[in-house]
């Protein structure tokens, strides 16, 4: 009973420290070829995943034609320095906008070249970006001072969509759902949402504290998850909408000292939600209500992080902007605690096992000792065939034979 107890034991023990599904089943954090510099957006090239492009606070647009491995300026046609705010290919998988400092850009050649599509939209930075997934066409673009503007010409032309917001509204971020129609803002006066292209808008920020701001706006809908929930990354926390917007409300861990700054939902698992956060990366694999640290390796702690996505082949990494670029799992795989605590656990179960068995063997020699008669004066001792078998009666042993006993009689 003690041993079956034992094994029981050992195998939830294991099954609690086993690490999670998914690309983060082990390994550890690994810094990538790019370094030293301010990265704020991330995206990968869906037509081929390990293409990666990353924009920066200052220097303009790398690339990585190797799931970032190593990294290339691609800056022909933008104007230095300039801060690219977001980055995002349209519903053709063709065409990479950049929204910037200097307005919008565009490239049809893998950022190999940039050309400005501005016309129709102010001197201001632009801040955001959403497309149309069913209309390659149709763009929409934040701005820190003028609201959103939205294109259906692929950005040659633009026009105001802000009908509702307040004047002069910081934008930090846009979500569009194309099946719903639906536009979302996330600004420094809370969640906005418009049902007709941004022709009009209309609060959502019920259940968000006062004076808060909103840094990501993320439905689980554009990844396939459920269409009536939202994310709301802020400067208070994380908040979840189970209502499409209707209200708000925290996770049941709080996190209302986190800064968040980038959401990540996982399209081929909608339940898994990661997190970039001012202590670093989160992940919940229950749509948001539970939520662990990506701990391991090279990644910055208590350092912002600023962007956060899936890339390299299968879509097999994660890839994380804390200045510079971070991969989970790296490809050194790095020192995993997480993955030796179950192996140090089974090698210590099994030296108990062996201590046991040996102190069962040890005991049970003990009580036959005690068990064998005492030998009497005059009594022979028993041969050692006589210890090993029981007396059988007269009749049945065999009869004696004269020589060496045959092979079947040995």
């Amino acid at each position: 009973m003690l041993l079956r107890a034992l094994i029981l034991g050992l195998l939830l023990l294991l099954a609690s420290c086993a690490p999670s599904s998914g690309i983060l089943a082990g390994g550890a954090w690994e810094s990538t070829g790019l370094q030293r510099e301010h990265i704020r957006a991330l995206v990968a090239n869906a037509a081929d995943p390990a293409q990666l492009y990353a924009g920066d606070a200052r220097d303009g647009i790398f690339a990585s034609s190797d799931s970032g491995q190593h990294w290339l300026s691609r800056n022909q046609g933008l104007s230095l320095p300039l801060a690219v705010n977001a980055l995002s290919f349209d519903a053709s998988e063709r065409r990479l906008y950049a929204a910037t400092s200097r307005g919008v850009f565009v490239s049809s050649d893998g950022g190999g070249h940039w050309q400005t599509v501005n016309q129709g939209l102010p001197a201001d930075s632009c801040t955001a970006l959403a497309i149309d997934v069913e209309r390659a066409s149709v763009l929409y673009v934040g701005t820190a001072h003028h609201g959103v503007f939205v294109s259906s010409d692929g950005g040659e032309h633009w026009h105001a969509a802000s009908q509702g917001l307040p004047a002069n509204l910081p934008i930090n971020d846009l979500a569009y759902v194309s099946d719903r129609g639906q536009l979302w803002a996330a600004t420094v006066g809370g969640v906005y949402r418009s049902d007709n292209g941004g022709q009009s808008w209309r609060s959502l920020s019920r259940g968000l504290p006062a004076g808060i701001t909103v840094y990501r706006v993320r439905p689980a809908a554009l990844s396939g998850g459920d269409p009536n929930l939202v994310f709301a990354g802020s400067d208070q926390g994380i908040f979840l909408s189970h209502d499409n917007g209707a209200s708000w409300q925290r996770n049941q861990e709080g996190l209302a000292r986190v800064s968040v700054r980038a959401i990540l939902v996982d399209f081929r698992s909608p339940t898994t939600i990661y997190l970039g956060t001012s202590i670093g990366v989160l992940r919940s694999n229950d749509s948001g209500q539970v939520w662990s640290a990506v701990l391991g390796g090279d990644l910055p702690r208590n350092r912002q992080v600023y962007a956060l996505t899936l890339g390299a082949s299968d879509y097999s990494q994660l890839y994380a902007a804390v200045d510079d670029v971070y991969i989970f799992p790296g490809s050194s795989g790095g020192w995993n605690t997480n993955a030796f605590a179950p192996l140090l656990l089974a090698v210590a179960f099994f030296a108990l096992l062996y201590w046991l068995t040996r102190s069962n063997r040890r005991h049970r020699r003990g009580l036959l000792g005690v068990a064998r008669p005492t030998a009497r004066p005059g009594d022979q001792p028993p041969t050692q065939r006589e210890e090993q078998e029981p007396q059988l009666p007269s009749a049945l042993l065999p009869r004696q034979q004269e020589g060496p006993p045959s092979p079947d009689q040995r």
